[in-house]
């Protein structure tokens, strides 16, 4: 059996330098607010979200009623300023500012390792409880402290870094594997993703 093919590091960084395109969205104020964040399960989604927070500091910008980003969870909101950023193959809006998925700001953040054995399957749906057990042990009622956030992305990491090779079905799951120097198993929908950018 043939290792699934990793991205280009070159590739990888120049999508993060695709990202500089959001200081001229945000414009001169920098205030800017973020909504549809997603569940503590979805981990890919916390991968764009900690993604996100670390453009949004490197550009400056603090919290504030200004620019609205939307990370596709929940109702889209109504905002003068809005940019929305769902789920890579969602329709695009006219809102929309054409950027990859803002996880790619990690790129050159996350430690790298030797490949492990085996594929890593991620799940269908974008939530990794059945892979990570301490996501289990979290009554969802519970207000969940950076600290363990910073720990379930650690051990997300640990996880993939474990294997030769990613099955992500989602774009995002291709995208961590991709920054964690591991080749992922395609789909048309991380194809379309990577070939759009």
């Amino acid at each position: 059996m043939t290792a699934a093919p990793q991205v280009d590091p070159w590739q990888l960084e120049r999508i993060k330098r695709r990202l500089d395109a959001l200081q001229h969205w945000l414009g001169e104020d920098r205030r800017v607010r973020i909504l549809g964040t997603p569940p503590l399960e979805d981990i890919e989604g916390q991968f764009r979200l900690a993604g996100l927070r670390c453009l949004l500091g490197a550009l400056g910008a603090r919290p504030g009623q200004g620019a609205t980003i939307w990370l596709g969870h929940g109702e889209v909101p109504v905002a003068p300023n809005l940019l929305l950023w769902p789920a890579p193959g969602l329709p695009a809006s006219a809102t929309a500012l054409p950027l990859p998925d803002p996880m790619h700001a990690l790129w050159g953040l996350l430690e790298h390792h030797p490949p492990g054995n085996g594929t890593l399957h991620l799940p269908a749906q974008p939530d990794w409880r059945p892979l990570l057990p301490l996501l289990q042990r979290l009554p969802p009622w519970l207000p969940v402290p950076a600290r363990v956030r910073r720990a379930l992305l650690a051990r997300a990491q640990r996880l993939v870094r474990a294997h030769a090779e990613v099955a992500a079905p989602r774009p995002a799951g291709s995208i961590l594997a991709a920054m964690l120097g591991r080749g992922f198993l395609p789909t048309p929908a991380t194809e379309a993703y990577w070939q759009q950018w």
